[in-house]
């Protein structure tokens, strides 16, 4: 079955694009890992031809043959539960993902979060603003490209003027956060969202 929106990979828009697939490891029951992850973002991307590699702390990039620099795509991928999620942009972009869980959020929260954190969750509701901490933390060391050794360090994501965070829940309740570079007068780009199975 196919998504409902095919992009191109090389071109240039303000846009960035999501694709969301829900249960995602039936799509190719026979891979699993990076095997999986790379079938999933040529899906998400319409492009078979797509070359899928990782930088050193594991964040994938895309090239397609005869191609050199596909007009500057960044991607960033992300999964939770049975959800496979793909964001493409003009620009280096972070993107996380998380179904709402039963945790030990102070446990997690005391061994990942700032005091600043921990206070900001205290203040209202706990749980969304655990999750939305959380995804904020993942998407940031996504676009960093650090990956978990940034979330590790238990550096505060709250307050920070060089990046711009999108917070929002997908379609059933998923907690999403997108995380992008701001420039002074810049406006948060349109997130087109398809989803697909």
């Amino acid at each position: 079955m196919s998504i409902s929106c095919h992009a191109f990979l090389c071109y240039n828009s303000d846009m960035m694009r999501l694709h969301v697939l829900y249960d995602y490891k039936g799509i190719y029951p026979e891979l699993s890992g990076k095997a999986l992850t790379d079938a999933l973002i040529r899906r998400c991307l319409g492009r078979e031809d797509a070359h899928i590699y990782r930088t050193e702390q594991g964040k994938p990039y895309v090239r397609v043959s005869g191609e050199e620099d596909c007009a500057g795509r960044y991607i960033s991928v992300s999964h939770s539960g049975s959800a496979f999620a793909l964001l493409e942009a003009d620009e280096e972009v972070g993107l996380d993902i998380q179904y709402e869980r039963n945790i030990s959020a102070d446990r997690i929260a005391d061994r990942f979060f700032t005091q600043k954190e921990k206070e900001y969750i205290a203040a209202g509701n706990t749980t969304d603003r655990f999750f939305q901490l959380w995804t904020r933390k993942e998407a940031y060391s996504k676009y960093t490209g650090a990956g978990i050794e940034q979330v590790v360090k238990k550096e505060s994501i709250l307050g920070r003027s060089e990046v711009c965070f999108t917070d929002f829940q997908l379609k059933d309740g998923c907690f999403c956060s997108v995380c992008t570079g701001t420039e002074e007068g810049n406006q948060k780009d349109e997130i087109q969202i398809s989803y697909g199975k």
